[in-house]
């Protein structure tokens, strides 16, 4: 994204009226920059986070760039920015990697740890039981995304990663981080 001068000098002024509170300025400024946010959306990947959060993370990027904004530091605003975004998604992918460097003991992993002998035998279970199981299913249904659904289905019904990789006609690597956003949705559901 090339910045002209003039569009430098508008930033200022963007940023100067919004300073002075004018509220408008800022969505006119982020609109402005929207291009670069999409931009970095695309490039980086991100497990939990959607286009929609990804845009309010970048707002709440760019109201921390204009609160540290100095211009006798003679940076250019969209330059200090674009820096802070970068910086926010490598933030954001380390808090996601970081989650699967959770001990061992806390995670529940869907294909070693026999997952299929945790779900409950609704013949043999007492009604409570059954109840507190089949709410937890659907809530973690309900937070998975189609294709999380699909691949949870496929796996339990006997089919390993590459076989699931060839029904669902894509990589093996889709259906790994597939399997690690549904791990994390059960780990948090059954805390």
């Amino acid at each position: 994204m090339i910045i002209t001068a003039e569009q430098s000098d508008s930033d200022m002024e963007l940023l100067t009226r919004f300073i002075a509170g004018d509220s408008v300025s800022f969505t006119v400024l982020f609109a402005r920059y929207l291009p670069l946010v999409h931009k970095f959306g695309r490039h980086y990947y991100f497990q939990d986070v959607d286009q929609q959060d990804w845009e309010q993370e970048a707002r709440i990027v760019m109201l921390k760039t204009i609160r540290c904004y100095k211009t006798d530091l003679h940076v250019d605003f969209g330059y200090f920015f674009k820096v802070n975004l970068k910086h926010r998604a490598f933030d954001i992918i380390r808090k996601e990697n970081a989650f699967k460097r959770v001990h061992v003991t806390k995670r529940i992993n869907l294909e070693e740890d026999d997952f299929g002998n945790l779900l409950v035998d609704y013949h043999h279970s007492a009604p409570d039981d059954c109840t507190m199981c089949h709410e937890n299913m659907k809530e973690f249904l309900a937070q998975c995304s189609p294709f999380e659904i699909k691949v949870f289905s496929l796996l339990h019904s006997g089919s390993s990663q590459e076989m699931i990789a060839k029904t669902l006609n894509c990589n093996a690597r889709k259906v790994t981080s597939a399997l690690d956003r549904c791990q994390k949705k059960m780990n948090v559901i059954l805390k």
